[in-house]
């Protein structure tokens, strides 16, 4: 009889100030190079992770003292999914596309790229509601290639 092994998976809870986004983007790191992916491809998931990680920060929890970021890691079927988890002081009501031309020429604000820079940098990416309330960015990269 094949024993069914549990998936490998890690919890990380932050206060929701800026920095400790470095926390997190050295521990999923970390968890990443375990489970078997790609050192270059760490290098991008470190990237959106702190971006995920300071939009939580403050967009989500609005950066109120007090208040954490909970992400979750679980690596499953050559699948490595990261979830991070603000507790919704702003509700995520959906963004428009970046227009980096206009950033580029000055004509727009240099901000608010960060979510597209994530979908660039993972293989899926998207949000969710939290049955707790909050805010919910997960992000997934295969930690082999896809045929």
């Amino acid at each position: 009889m094949h024993k069914v092994s549990p998936p490998l998976s890690i919890k990380l809870s932050i206060p929701s100030e800026f920095g400790y986004e470095r926390v997190v983007r050295e521990a999923v790191a970390s968890f990443a190079r375990r489970v078997g992916v790609a050192s270059e491809r760490v290098e991008d998931l470190k990237t959106a992770v702190s971006e995920a990680c300071l939009n939580a920060i403050e967009h989500g929890n609005a950066q109120m003292p007090g208040t954490r970021v909970d992400v979750n890691c679980v690596w499953e079927n050559d699948v490595l999914m990261v979830r991070v988890l603000d507790h919704g002081l702003r509700r995520y009501a959906g963004h428009v596309a970046p227009c980096i031309a206009c950033k580029v020429h000055g004509e727009a604000p240099p901000r608010g790229m960060g979510l597209y820079l994530i979908a660039q940098l993972v293989d899926t990416c998207g949000f969710e509601s939290s049955p707790d309330g909050g805010n919910v960015l997960y992000m997934s990269m295969h930690t082999r290639a896809m045929a």
